[in-house]
């Protein structure tokens, strides 16, 4: 009881330092122009003494349609110059602030991108999360009797420096916030900033997991991936025997050796816990799942995606915590945040406090203001933001499904752009998905994993990881009938130019091996989105399982 109160205290303090920002979120709903018109008129105020301020002429702007008429759309490559120039140490480049530091971000397949943080910037961020934090514990109340695990920096990584000296990516999750916000969300986190830093990635995963073990108080865990969740688990049955001795003796002992230097600072956290130890004990001797509402009794709530590819790892993660809500995320990305999940809607709602947005429809070169969206309608995002960041073209599609208010409900239905052409087929992200979705509808199978890529061993052809249940034996060929509806595809196969689609049946670790290779392509680690489809080859190397072809045998 005493922790109880203690952990309602704090909560209590730190959501009150998100009330301004809530109720200011709750009156831009109602009137969402005149919101993001000030915003705007803000940002370009602030910046116009920048170089790109002074290109534009941030100073003669004043309207949103002026700022459209004015300013051009640009994505990544564009700012490749100007970012250059900032990775150096110029200031007074894209923002007339101080870059704090860059956080380092990827697509599926294209290489690193640094995005730079100001002050503002995190200030969109903290808007953001506090109207997210407040409608969330009003509408679960007990969230605030217990602790929280959030998983927002990546893990395993290593400190990094731009050629002018800034630190690349935050050294914790806390550092999102204002500094007492930080000393009160430090109390609240079941798992402490210092185990992100072990360097090993098996045992950062186990000293995660380990300390999660000794938190019975857990009530809320806030996650990017769904599959995250289910890659501990596996850690958990994996070193199950291990992670018994080290909760009952207090000790942390991963299966990769972790340096001194790494385990010193996580030594005052560690807690021999003998009755936990046994509780451990008895759940791994039984068969069947895990039964984590007897490990975290008060979990209440899990965050994370559950749009788009995201959406299949979802039952999983639900029948792996039976006990648990489970909410979509909305759309938070590195370089900005474009909604946030609100209890009250249903879904996720343009985060219209934060950054102004635009939204591209289909081939239209004059965006929508956020005001002008239509339900049903699918859009491409465009973001400006206080770091720096300009009717930047994020890469990633929305759909209205409703309003809240007079302002937009947005679905992520998933990256634009992403389209595999080995031999001119053109098979698009958005197409697979729509493939997948049929199989399932139809009952030929049951996915917790489904990814396309291309294979080049003998002619090439598409290979689906998979895991799941496959109802039929059939699967492959049905998956190649549904592929042909796409001409160019069909076409390839006709000239032999494509062998027909195959399986390959993952047998345990899908998750963890994806990660894994993403990481290793640059991707952070723990954030990691699923995709439908994957551009590139040689996945056959990095999964667990067996090829299946000819009518569903092993071969």
């Amino acid at each position: 009881m005493r922790e109880e109160l203690s952990f309602a205290a704090a909560n209590g303090m730190w959501l009150a330092s998100f009330l301004s920002a809530h109720l200011t979120f709750r009156r831009a709903v109602k009137n969402p122009e005149k919101a993001q018109a000030g915003l705007l008129e803000n940002l370009l105020r602030q910046n116009a003494g920048c170089a790109y301020g002074k290109r534009w002429q941030f100073s003669q702007l004043r309207a949103p349609r002026d700022f459209q008429n004015g300013v051009p759309i640009v994505c990544y490559e564009d700012l490749v110059p100007w970012m250059q120039r900032m990775i150096d140490g110029e200031t007074d480049v894209l923002t007339s602030e101080r870059v704090l530091m860059f956080e380092k971000t990827s697509g599926s397949c294209n290489s690193a991108k640094y995005i730079p943080y100001t002050a503002s910037l995190r200030e969109e961020f903290r808007t953001a999360i506090g109207a997210w934090m407040c409608d969330l514990y009003r509408h679960h109340p007990k969230l605030i009797t217990g602790n929280s695990y959030w998983s927002l920096t990546p893990l395993a990584r290593t400190k990094e420096y731009t050629e002018g000296g800034l630190p690349v990516g935050f050294e914790n999750d806390a550092e999102y916030f204002g500094s007492w916000q930080r000393k009160l969300l430090n109390t609240l986190m079941a798992v402490p900033n210092e185990t992100a830093r072990i360097s090993d990635l098996t045992a950062c995963l186990y000293a995660t997991l380990r300390i999660l073990l000794q938190s019975p108080s857990l009530a809320f865990v806030s996650v990017w991936s769904p599959t995250f969740l289910n890659i501990l688990l596996d850690q958990l049955r994996l070193h199950g025997d291990r992670l018994c001795c080290d909760l009952r003796d207090g000790d942390l002992r991963p299966p990769n050796p972790i340096s001194p230097s790494e385990l010193e600072p996580l030594k005052k956290y560690l807690r021999a816990d003998p009755v936990r130890a046994a509780l451990l004990r008895g759940i791994l001797l039984r068969d069947g799942p895990i039964a984590t509402q007897e490990l975290w009794p008060n979990l209440r709530l899990i965050s994370c995606w559950a749009d788009a590819a995201s959406r299949l790892a979802i039952p999983a993660v639900q029948e792996s915590f039976p006990a648990s809500s489970i909410q979509g995320k909305g759309l938070l990305a590195t370089e900005g945040v474009v909604s946030i999940p609100i209890c009250s809607a249903q879904g996720s709602v343009a985060a219209v406090t934060s950054h102004f947005l635009e939204f591209l429809e289909n081939d239209s070169t004059t965006p929508r203001l956020l005001h002008e969206l239509e339900v049903g309608s699918e859009y491409s995002v465009l973001l400006t933001t206080g770091g720096g960041l300009w009717r930047y073209r994020l890469g990633d599609r929305v759909r209205a499904t409703g309003f809240l208010e007079q302002t937009p409900v947005l679905e992520f239905i998933g990256r634009e752009g992403n389209v595999s052409d080995v031999c001119g087929e053109k098979l698009s992200a958005a197409f697979v998905d729509s493939v997948l979705l049929e199989l399932e509808s139809e009952r030929a199978c049951t996915p917790g994993f489904a990814m396309l890529a291309p294979s080049f061993e003998e002619t090439p052809r598409y290979v689906l990881f998979f895991h799941g249940r496959i109802e039929t034996g059939r699967f492959a060929e049905l998956l190649d009938a549904k592929l042909r509806r796409n001409p160019h595809y069909d076409y390839c196969r006709k000239l032999g130019q494509l062998s027909p689609a195959a399986i390959f049946q993952i047998t345990e670790g899908a998750g963890e091996a994806y990660m894994r290779r993403c990481s290793a392509l640059g991707q952070r680690a723990g954030n990691v989105k699923e995709t439908p489809l994957h551009r590139l080859s040689g996945w056959e190397n990095h999964f667990q399982g067996f090829l299946l072809e000819n009518g569903g045998q092993p071969s």
